[in-house]
């Protein structure tokens, strides 16, 4: 009984990270899609309230910085339903609250559990599927499910909100994490770590490392300034839409759908893809014509319709990239998995606390939305420059597949 109990959570492996892994981005899902809702019911800008972004990202850096280089050693699945559950009990809880300030607080620990989330996902990915091809299809499927958040949540509770206010959509976001919280407690395998004599400053110190390392270098700087940019997009998305196409409220429901379900179709098939044809290039690709589509996007608006291609075009190849840089920090960590992981999970709200923090100044420092335009334009800037340089430090030879066995390194 007992090892067929076992046989069949390992069967949930899959399905229990996928159902985890949307609820890692609570404010894109929860909170950005009643931006102008917020506005007038707090009588506050857009730029400040568009800070609720910043609070849950800080969170995430927080948690991070706090918990992530540890997670080695923790059993993967105590750490991810607790988190789950803290994420609940607090979008629960901003449902009920009326004042700014107690719910910045409180979108602050949203995030920082949130974070562990992220960081227990990736984390579990890792441990639980040694073979690289396999674990790069499993990435694309689980980074895929990612979309979920914004992708079901952000329209669905946004159609919710035409019948209730705001803050009952946030309730409903609650208790859905609830019962996901539920499902990977009796699904998922424990996925136990191992206990390490290495202090957490060495930890941190070993992170430090992974900066220095020439390919996880700038695939992390892909990461982070990508996630600037998706800081910038989602956190401004509801009120800087209806800036663009103003009396089309009635669009922000496709616009929160389209993306997000771009980046799930693409996550999904780019595992098998990425594997095929080249993980490095197929990235660095991705990320360019990304940055050529946000530019696109914020500054050339004929109609709703085009707006809404050009945000589908944005989380195809979003999908791509994230499955593409995930998979490369796999792959080039070699014994600094646990670390490179640690970094990638730190990088993710950093980056799009950055975008919501700029793009909130930039809105409130230039009349209109010019000011923020002209940072949308220099993220995507940044987002070509530093994919090529992907592509020109790494192109000299074949891709690299690290395998930790000794000092060997094996190219493939």
């Amino acid at each position: 009984m007992k090892i067929r109990k076992r046989a069949g959570m390992k069967h949930l492996t899959l399905p229990a990270l996928m159902a985890s892994i949307p609820f890692s981005f609570p404010h894109e899902a929860s909170m950005a899609p009643f931006l102008n809702e917020i506005v007038a019911d707090f009588g506050l800008s857009t730029g400040v309230a568009g800070q609720l972004g910043t609070a849950t990202y800080l969170g995430g850096v927080t948690a991070a910085l706090a918990l992530a280089p540890l997670i080695g050693q923790m059993t993967i699945r105590r750490v991810l339903v607790t988190a789950l559950f803290v994420v609940a009990g607090t979008s629960i809880l901003s449902g009920v609250l009326e004042n700014f300030a107690a719910l910045l607080l409180t979108r602050l620990i949203t995030g920082a559990a949130a974070g562990i989330v992220l960081a227990a996902t990736l984390a579990a990915i890792a441990r639980a599927w040694s073979d690289p091809k396999t674990r790069v299809v499993r990435t694309g499927l689980v980074i895929g499910a990612m979309s979920a958040g914004p992708g079901i949540f952000a329209p669905g509770l946004r159609m919710l909100g035409e019948f209730v206010d705001w803050q009952t959509g946030l309730i409903v976001y609650g208790s859905v994490t609830a019962i996901v919280g539920l499902f990977v407690a009796c699904g998922l395998p424990s996925l136990p770590g191992s206990v390490s004599e290495i202090s957490y400053k060495n930890r941190l110190a070993e992170a430090g490392r992974v900066l220095g390392m020439p390919v996880l270098r700038t695939v992390l700087g892909m990461r982070f300034i990508s996630q600037i940019a998706f800081g910038l997009v989602f956190s401004f998305l509801a009120a800087f839409f209806v800036e663009l196409h103003p009396g089309k409220d009635g669009w922000l429901i496709p616009m929160f759908f389209v993306g997000p379900f771009g980046f799930m179709l693409s996550a999904f098939i780019g595992g098998p893809l990425l594997a095929k044809f080249g993980v490095m290039r197929l990235t660095a690709l991705a990320i360019m014509v990304t940055g050529a589509t946000v530019f696109v996007f914020v500054w050339f608006a004929p109609s709703p319709y085009f707006s809404a291609v050009l945000f589908f075009l944005y989380g195809l190849l979003m999908g791509l990239a994230q499955t593409g840089m995930t998979a490369l920090i796999y792959q080039h960590s070699g014994d600094r998995l646990g670390a490179a992981v640690f970094v990638n999970s730190a990088m993710g709200p950093a980056g799009s606390m950055v975008g919501a923090v700029l793009g909130g100044v930039a809105i409130l420092a230039v009349p209109g939305y010019d000011g923020y335009q002209a940072f949308v334009t220099v993220v995507a800037l940044g987002m070509v420059i530093v994919a090529l340089r992907l592509i020109t430090t790494t192109g000299r030879g074949p891709e690299e597949v690290v395998v930790s066995v000794g000092s060997r390194r094996t190219g493939v």
